[in-house]
């Protein structure tokens, strides 16, 4: 279902419950689909990450969401930053802004 969704030109949010152990059809997920189609997303105030179950989930934690993914997948934690950054510009209509 989710291919289903990026070959209509949508991208995929991950977020707090990719940090749980449990969230194992997530993490098979993340490691297969392509990073071109991934942001980064914390889901605010709902949904926090495992560090802070039981607490209000805060932007502040999208660090640990990032972790999860790199945990998962071949690529390095910053060239996840850079590209899902750059989907969410695209997701968002800020396509013409540089990352450095």
């Amino acid at each position: 279902q989710a291919r289903r969704y990026i070959d209509l030109g949508f991208r995929l949010g991950f977020g707090g419950m990719l940090t749980y152990e449990r969230s194992r059809r997530l993490h098979a997920l993340a490691q297969a689909l392509p990073l071109s189609a991934l942001v980064l997303e914390t889901d605010a105030p709902d949904m926090t990450v495992a560090a802070h179950h039981g607490e209000r989930n805060s932007p502040e934690y999208l660090p640990d969401c990032l972790a999860a993914l790199a945990a998962q997948r071949s690529e390095p934690a910053a060239e996840i930053a850079r590209r899902t950054t750059q989907n969410a510009f695209e997701v968002f209509g800020l396509s013409r802004m540089k990352l450095q």
